[in-house]
């Protein structure tokens, strides 16, 4: 009777540990767990080659007249007062139409 107690504890911690890996908190849980951790990772390195990218263009609007004029070309459509701006737009024929 003394070695049948010990093995039927460890038939029971046996049977627990595997029940608790295969239920929803354990094992599948730790699983799910490990590649969410892994995706938000990924989205973190995004985030931060962002920011260094940002950085490097507010370092360079900072300290370079030649980034700030062309950012001030480019997205706020300014020239010099010497210079003559001509935009061409587009024209979109209408479908069906032939020439």
């Amino acid at each position: 009777m003394r070695i049948t107690a010990p093995i039927i504890v460890l038939a029971l911690a046996l049977c627990a540990a595997v029940f608790s890996f295969l239920s929803d908190d354990g094992f599948s849980r730790l699983n799910s767990l490990a590649k969410s951790l892994e995706l938000q990772q990924r989205a973190n390195a995004r985030l931060e080659e962002n920011v260094q990218a940002l950085k490097r263009q507010v370092h360079g609007l900072q300290n370079d007249p030649r980034i700030v004029e062309k950012a001030a070309r480019s997205e706020l459509g300014m020239a010099r007062s010497d210079e003559l701006v001509v935009v061409f737009e587009k024209k979109e024929q209408a479908r069906g139409e032939d020439k």
